[in-house]
């Protein structure tokens, strides 16, 4: 029985295209007309092109955004926000001026930028977001920031990786639609995709034995670890495939997730 699939984005939907491809809607109607539910688990914020992905994948499941920081039912009732603290945030602002690199915030409805630059707008148009320029030391005082992230080329990743934001913990992951580019995102220390698939699955009151999630990146081991069906994609980390072999489906770009949406329609059906 699989009564839920929680299903990562970038590198699992959503190829070097940008756009999720017809065989993946395909695959997701079959499986919401089975009794299938399914949710988007991503870091992207719950607005832009991840909501507009979720609300067609299923408008009547919650959804996980923002690397776990954000459960949200797509009608705007909350099941949980965690936010970072102050003092986190007022670190990542001075080492990333100190550093120059892009470093993005994000409330539970909007996202803020220091500057505007080639990296940090070619991300937004990913997203499907338009970016507020702002103070982000004001931001970090005036607004609930959810989570903040890098947005760097190769060669600045080891330097934001050491750069400290007390009780907080990053995850990188990479999109095939923004090539060279490692995202870094920043949550509360206690938060993360896993922590918010055992709350969702938990409010859904579901047993996590017969969940499935879908996943590439390194950012996706706890969510794949809160399961007792995890799939992990070709085209993803190494690792991820080491850990798994038994479960490893085709590439983003050969459908992958949409072999993993149709085998759970069948484990639903012998159940």
């Amino acid at each position: 029985m699989i009564p839920l699939v929680v299903l990562d984005l970038d590198g699992t939907l959503v190829g070097e295209s940008g756009q999720v491809d017809a065989c993946i809607w395909e695959a997701a109607a079959r499986a919401r007309v089975a009794g299938v539910r399914l949710a988007v688990c991503t870091g992207r914020p719950g607005f832009g092109i991840a909501a507009r992905v979720a609300r067609k994948l299923d408008p009547d499941t919650p959804h996980i955004f923002q690397n776990g920081a954000q459960i949200t039912y797509l009608d705007g009732d909350t099941i949980q926000i965690s936010g970072l603290r102050e003092a986190a945030v007022v670190q990542l602002v001075r080492r990333a001026r100190e550093l120059g690199a892009v470093l993005e915030l994000y409330t539970p409805d909007t996202m803020y930028v220091e500057r505007r630059t080639e990296i940090s707008e070619a991300h937004a148009k990913m997203i499907g977001v338009s970016a507020i320029v702002r103070d982000l030391a004001d931001v970090a005082s005036a607004e609930p920031v959810v989570r903040a992230q890098w947005v760097v080329p190769p060669s600045q990743l080891d330097a934001v990786l050491n750069a400290r934001a007390e009780g907080a913990h990053a995850n990188v992951a990479t999109s095939p639609a923004l090539p060279e580019t490692f995202f870094v995102s920043i949550t509360r220390g206690n938060v993360d995709k896993g922590s918010a698939v055992r709350l969702l699955v938990e409010r859904l009151e579901l047993d996590p034995r017969h969940v499935m999630a879908i996943g590439d990146s390194p950012g996706d081991v706890p969510m794949l670890e809160a399961v007792g069906h995890p799939r992990v994609m070709r085209s993803g980390d190494a690792d991820l495939i080491a850990r798994w072999p038994d479960h490893v489906l085709p590439s983003v770009e050969e459908c992958g997730a949409a072999e993993a949406l149709d085998d759970a329609i069948t484990l639903r059906a012998k159940s």
